[in-house]
């Protein structure tokens, strides 16, 4: 019989995230206006609430996720080190492209086409960047959450993770998670979630995402749609 795997459904979604929500910037620049202002500072917020989750990412996988992991895998010592010099480097890709928007919404039509280029050019980079750094998770620390670390020490990390999330940031960063998720993915998130925190996620947070992405150059997507 399989031995059962610790659920690794939240971390994988939110890689899923990740390598969706990349190109989509790259996507939705070139879908917006030249010199439409109101339409990059929508962007740029949308891409904000992004790259807070990412560095949050991060920064909960440092301190909280990879001291389980090796504790279960101490052979993985190296591989954590490799991948904590990444998210250094990953924070200053995030903050030149930061810095882009924040340059682009100011940007004549003149000006335009090459500023977005130049933009779309340090997203393409940040994406390959992202995929390797992703993937090196994904080989080397995934397995080990799910099968080295035992279950009672997965739970633990588990109420660690949630004690660590904010109110504020269940309602602002969750939605955009949830929205990249298939229906399994979604079950599993929701089911996750106290009855009056999904009650107020299904009516009130998740609508006000879809909102605000469905306003962004390019519109909404299939999944962002969904009733």
């Amino acid at each position: 019989m399989p031995v059962a795997k610790n659920d690794m459904t939240g971390f994988l979604l939110t890689h899923e995230l990740i390598r969706n929500a990349v190109p989509e910037l790259s996507e939705r620049l070139a879908a917006t206006a030249p010199a439409d202002r109101d339409a990059v500072l929508l962007l740029r917020r949308w891409w904000g609430l992004f790259a807070a989750i990412l560095e949050r990412h991060h920064e909960v996988e440092d301190r909280l996720v990879w001291p389980v992991a090796i504790a279960a895998a101490p052979g993985l010592a190296d591989a954590v080190a490799e991948i904590e010099a990444q998210h250094d480097g990953l924070d200053a890709h995030l903050e030149r492209i930061a810095a882009g928007l924040d340059a682009l919404s100011d940007t004549g039509a003149g000006d335009w086409a090459a500023a977005v280029t130049a933009l779309r050019r340090q997203v393409d980079v940040l994406g390959a960047v992202m995929e390797e750094h992703l993937l090196l998770e994904e080989r080397t620390m995934v397995p080990a959450l799910e099968g080295a670390v035992s279950p009672a020490a997965f739970a633990e990390l588990g109420a660690a993770l949630a004690r660590d999330h904010s109110p504020g940031s269940m309602a602002t960063e969750m939605p955009m998670v949830v929205a990249h998720a298939d229906p399994a993915q979604r079950e599993v998130m929701l089911s996750r979630m106290p009855e009056p925190v999904r009650s107020r996620f299904t009516t009130e947070w998740e609508p006000r995402y879809r909102k605000m992405v469905a306003a962004l150059p390019g519109g909404a997507r299939p999944r962002e749609r969904r009733a």
